[in-house]
């Protein structure tokens, strides 16, 4: 098979089959077909697949996994599947393209420059419930690049990629790591290894933002969920990367601290401070935790925003501490001041920020 489209979806019923039509319209003069994963989908997903498979039986490929695999895990099986393509084009079930000669393009180029193993092109960012406008991604990114830049961020939008399909004699699932987020990203620098990335600059799909969705939001709250949920899979991304590909440390230094600035954040806005230190786990991640721990004090974001009710207590701790040694030493001060001064005094000390406090001071 010259190309193979791989759409894995789970409760997508609104969207799928606007999907599918933005695949089946290609225009091509080589065969390609669509391998559809439903990951145990609860709602009308796989009726409709059965309906447009049974239109086109010779195009559709419905794989339809009858446990819940996840959407990391439905992904990556998938993809391990294909063993017969050259190359490999990816779409969510939830997106679609717009260019009814995607994939012809990128095709072409990929069969006339053996030395690239990635094209892709830009994307419209769509949100569903038009709280924002649409926008173009990516942006500020050169028309050709190479595992070099794609480490520094990742700027390929699943939607929009071809690969030179390296995995028909490999197997996927045992070289691919456990626990870890994005997918597609991985995938990416799997083929950047020995390949070159050639981007189009031309909008030929369209991302979809919804609430249903796992990269969903922009705003502070669902930044917050994402991060309780993947965060220590994103670190997990970066160890794994840095050992598979033998990549030096500060490969990902700035994609690292802006992920582990956020669980800080977070961590502490949710009241789970104990919990962030089992998140560092190398060296590189420590020292980045430490750089970050300065820069949210220099910073006083802690002080001046989220601790509002609680700095002028912190600022005191010290006077109560001195209240309490002068009531102690004094024969008539009453039993019942000083078990007062006692309990604000622990409550102080028990809370969270008194502890972020104690971390930031290196006291133990």
């Amino acid at each position: 098979m010259k190309l193979t489209i791989v759409t894995t979806t789970y409760n997508q019923e609104k969207y799928i089959g606007q999907t599918l039509d933005s695949m089946l319209i290609q225009k091509t003069n080589f065969d390609f077909k669509i391998v559809v994963s439903n990951d145990n989908s609860t709602d009308r997903t796989y009726e409709i697949l059965k309906e447009y498979q049974k239109k086109y039986p010779s195009k559709i490929e419905i794989i339809n996994n009858e446990i819940n695999l996840g959407a990391m895990k439905n992904f990556v099986h998938t993809l391990s599947l294909i063993k017969d393509s050259e190359y490999v084009a990816l779409c969510d079930g939830d997106d679609f393209w717009t260019d009814e000669n995607k994939l012809q393009k990128q095709v072409d180029f990929l069969d006339n420059n053996n030395d690239f193993n990635i094209c892709f092109h830009k994307s419209r960012l769509f949100y569903q419930n038009g709280e924002k406008e649409d926008r173009i991604i990516p942006q500020n990114i050169e028309e050709i690049t190479t595992m070099k830049d794609l480490v520094k961020q990742n700027y390929i939008v699943a939607n929009s990629v071809v690969y030179r399909w390296k995995f028909n004699k490999i197997n996927l699932e045992e070289i691919f790591p456990n626990d870890i987020v994005p997918g597609d990203y991985y995938i990416h620098l799997l083929h950047a290894q020995d390949g070159k990335i050639k981007m189009f600059n031309e909008v030929m799909s369209v991302y979809r933002r919804h609430s249903q969705g796992m990269w969903w939001g922009d705003d502070n709250t669902n930044k917050e969920k994402f991060i309780l949920k993947y965060g220590r899979k994103l670190l997990n991304f970066y160890d794994e990367a840095d050992k598979y590909f033998k990549l030096p440390n500060s490969a990902f230094y700035l994609q690292r601290k802006d992920v582990i600035y956020n669980i800080i954040v977070t961590y502490v806005k949710n009241d789970k401070i104990e919990e962030i230190n089992e998140f560092m786990k190398s060296k590189a991640d420590k020292k980045i935790y430490a750089e970050c721990m300065k820069d949210i004090v220099n910073r006083n974001i802690w002080f001046l925003d989220v601790l509002a009710t609680e700095k002028s207590k912190e600022k005191n701790i010290e006077k109560y501490q001195r209240d309490i040694n002068k009531l102690k030493e004094k024969l008539n001060a009453s039993q019942e001041q000083l078990e007062k001064y006692k309990t604000e005094n622990d409550a102080i000390k028990n809370s969270r920020w008194w502890k972020l406090r104690n971390k930031i001071k290196g006291i133990k």
